[in-house]
């Protein structure tokens, strides 16, 4: 597993255990843009409100991943992932800013 591609994991890992409410949501804060940190936390405040965190054994896994690089210096991945209990698909786009990956664009179906 290439680098980039270990990171993208453990970034997705670390979203669906923070909307989950495993995590608290300012971990992903320096490694995604203003709009995706926005997105995850709506996402962790609305499963809070309805009661979602409250079984917090129920795990949240990537199940795979499958990273293109369209050009230089950005990545995007779809992969398919159990979250509480349903199989999800995600998209998301890396761009390397700074010298480290950075999600800019993040879809969870």
């Amino acid at each position: 597993m290439s680098p980039a591609a270990a990171w993208a994991r453990q970034f997705l890992q670390t979203a669906l255990e923070a909307t989950a409410g495993r995590r608290p949501v300012s971990q992903l804060l320096r490694w995604s843009s203003e709009d995706v940190y926005a997105v995850l936390s709506r996402r962790a405040a609305l499963a809070a409100r309805l009661g979602r965190t409250a079984n917090i054994a129920v795990r949240c896994s990537v199940r795979s991943m499958h990273l293109r690089p369209p050009c230089a210096g950005v990545i995007e991945a779809c992969a398919v992932v159990s979250d509480r209990g349903r199989i999800r698909a995600v998209a998301l786009r890396l761009e390397e800013i700074g010298g480290r990956w950075k999600v800019t664009a993040l879809e969870i179906g």
